[in-house]
């Protein structure tokens, strides 16, 4: 059963992707844009305001990552829908958002189709996953089953992740240090704990395991 007037609120630091999210939301006349946030704390307070029905949420945003956002957003309003939008399907970044309250989690790289496939889903009250999330999450679940996951697996907070991803990307500290919105500084300090929480002394390393973590393209 699809709902009718369904609120939407674009959550996503990309300007031309709300815009086309904001153009395929209009061939649906059961769904309306009523919002958009390019950051976590323009989403709390769009989402206070407006009382969406659903919020679709991307994570790496400037700030308040999406994950926390999600996460005060239904600590207030409980009631309301979040689905992730992303490119990143790194299992670890699944868990957290499901952790954090998300009711689906949908892939950047599939089409604009997917999406609003999800968000009727979603209000329909059922989750939503990607088809290689839904492998990650089946894969993930069947190694605690059988005991063959790795208990040691290094586990990244999501700054910690934001951080290689955009190492791995080739931006530069001072470039880093604007989007996350700290200090140069304080970019040297993370990005030297990150090396040794990795066990990597080069980028070029810092790079690879970006890469084979999914947490960077290769």
């Amino acid at each position: 059963m699809t709902h009718k007037n369904v609120k939407l609120l674009l959550v996503d630091d990309h300007p031309m992707l709300r815009l086309g999210l904001r153009e395929a939301v209009a061939q649906h006349p059961h769904l309306s844009v009523v919002g958009e946030a390019s950051n976590g704390a323009q989403a709390l307070k769009l989402a206070r305001e407006l009382s969406p029905d659903l919020v679709v949420m991307d994570i790496h945003l400037p700030g308040i990552n999406g994950i926390e956002t999600t996460r005060q957003i239904l600590n207030a309003q409980p009631t309301v829908n979040i689905l992730i939008f992303s490119r990143d399907a790194a299992h670890l970044l699944v868990q957290e958002a499901l952790q954090a309250g998300a009711k689906g989690y949908v892939l950047k790289r599939g089409d604009v189709d997917e999406l609003i496939c999800a968000i009727d889903v979603v209000m329909a009250g059922k989750p939503y996953f990607s088809a290689a999330v839904s492998e990650g999450i089946v894969e993930d679940y069947q190694k605690k089953l059988t005991g063959t996951g790795n208990p040691a697996k290094l586990e990244l907070s999501v700054r910690e992740r934001q951080l290689l991803r955009l190492i791995a990307e080739g931006r530069r500290n001072k470039e880093i240090a604007t989007t996350m919105k700290l200090s140069a500084n304080s970019i040297e300090t993370y990005r030297a704990r990150l090396m040794k929480k990795v066990g990597h002394r080069s980028i070029a390393e810092l790079v690879r395991f970006a890469v084979r973590e999914g947490i960077a393209a290769a």
